[in-house]
């Protein structure tokens, strides 16, 4: 999601703005950019005839026949392209739309590296960041954080994300409590290993 790793203070003001910007008028235009079930019939139907039309060779007639493919693949791309935003909510969205995605073989991705080396320092203006070494095979590194017991996974929500390890800045800390932290590599869907925590003690 855009806006998941960015802190709270962030999140509230980005999504005033779309709040705001979001008018009824606006959702209208954006529901009439996608096609109707009409619409996609008429496109299939139009290339359908200009392929069979085009297989004698008419030079024109094959320009027809592409012109009519490009217009079907924008409307089927758009169509993918909600199935794909809607696949959150309901993950059978893309098979009833008529999507079907290869997956890749099992153990063809390579595994994340554990997080070692993962520090607490303070910047001269007493902020607070972390670091740690490079873990291989990761595309950037998430930081959580836990106000509670730190053996209750539930109690641990995701603080920032960053694609550096060498110095990932604790912005909208709460620091009048103990926090824990702890991190993990990332790439794409595959994680790796946490780290052990470490405490950021309260001010």
């Amino acid at each position: 999601m855009p806006f998941s790793n960015v802190p709270h203070v962030d999140m509230i003001g980005r999504s005033a703005a779309i709040a705001q910007a979001l008018t009824p008028e606006l959702h209208a235009y954006l529901v009439s950019l996608f096609p109707t079930p009409a619409g996609i019939t008429e496109l299939f139907q139009r290339y359908e005839t200009s392929f069979a039309a085009s297989l004698k060779g008419d030079p024109e007639k094959v320009k027809a026949c592409e012109a009519d493919r490009e217009a079907l693949d924008q409307a089927i791309g758009l169509l993918f392209g909600l199935g794909k935003a809607a696949h959150r909510k309901d993950p059978t969205i893309l098979g009833q739309l008529g999507f079907t995605e290869s997956k890749k073989p099992a153990g063809t991705g390579k595994p994340v590296g554990k997080a070692v080396g993962f520090h607490l320092s303070f910047g001269k203006d007493g902020n607070p960041w972390v670091a740690l070494t490079r873990i291989s095979n990761a595309k950037g590194y998430e930081v959580w954080t836990c106000n509670g017991d730190p053996g209750n996974e539930q109690n641990w929500k995701l603080l920032v994300w960053s694609t550096t390890c060498k110095k990932i800045l604790l912005s909208g800390i709460n620091r009048s409590v103990p926090n824990f932290l702890r991190v993990r590599g990332k790439r794409g869907d595959i994680v790796g290993p946490w780290s052990s925590w470490i405490v950021l003690d309260p001010v």
